[in-house]
Parts: structure tokens; sequence; C-alpha cells
């Protein structure tokens, strides 16, 4: 599924674990990677065989990457608990209609 976030094009991709290993540079077959963001391709893969539900969380947790990652300077993030509840409060709505979209 593609989509935007501050207007910037993105996909969802679901790949097998042998994909989503080769993308962490992981050759042991015993490691598994449920979601990755790939910021200079703009895609975040999925492992595919994840249950529904822990596919959705694993979405959520990889959106948040990408909107840290095109809405956040990393240089000047200081992670207090009042500056994560504004980035989760402000990401919300954004991350959860993506959710909600693909999950359609």
């Amino acid at each position: 599924m593609k989509f935007k976030i501050n207007d910037r094009d993105w996909e969802i991709i679901e790949v097998d674990q042998n994909k989503m290993r080769e993308l962490e540079k992981d050759d042991n077959e015993k490691n598994e990677y449920y979601g990755l963001t790939v910021y200079n391709e703009q895609i975040i893969y999925l492992w595919e065989k994840l249950p529904k539900q822990q596919k959705r969380q694993t979405l959520i947790h990889e959106l948040f990457h990408c909107y840290l990652g095109v809405y956040v300077s990393f240089q000047d993030l200081n992670l207090t608990e009042e500056v994560v509840c504004n980035l989760t409060a402000n990401s919300h709505d954004i991350i959860h209609k993506i959710v909600e979209d693909y999950f359609k």
C-alpha cells in the first residue's frame, strides 16, 4: 500500500523472513524480524506471516519510526516524558488513519 506522510510518498510491503534478514544483513536463520523502516527507500517492510494483531501493532511501531524520521530532528531530541506524550498525541491520528486504511 502506498501512503503519504508530510507530502512524502511511502510504501508498505509485506515480505518473508528471508527478505527481512537480507534487509537487516543477517544470515542467522534463527532471528525473526517483524518490521523494518527504510528511510532512504521510504518503505516499511512487514513480515507477511505475522498474525493480524501483531502485524497491526508492528505497523504502528514502524509508522512511528516513519513519523519521527519525517517530522522530528533527532539532533535536538530530548526524550522527556512530555516530549514522548506530545509525539504520541501529535502522531496518533496520522498513524491510525494509515493503519485503518491498510487493514481495510
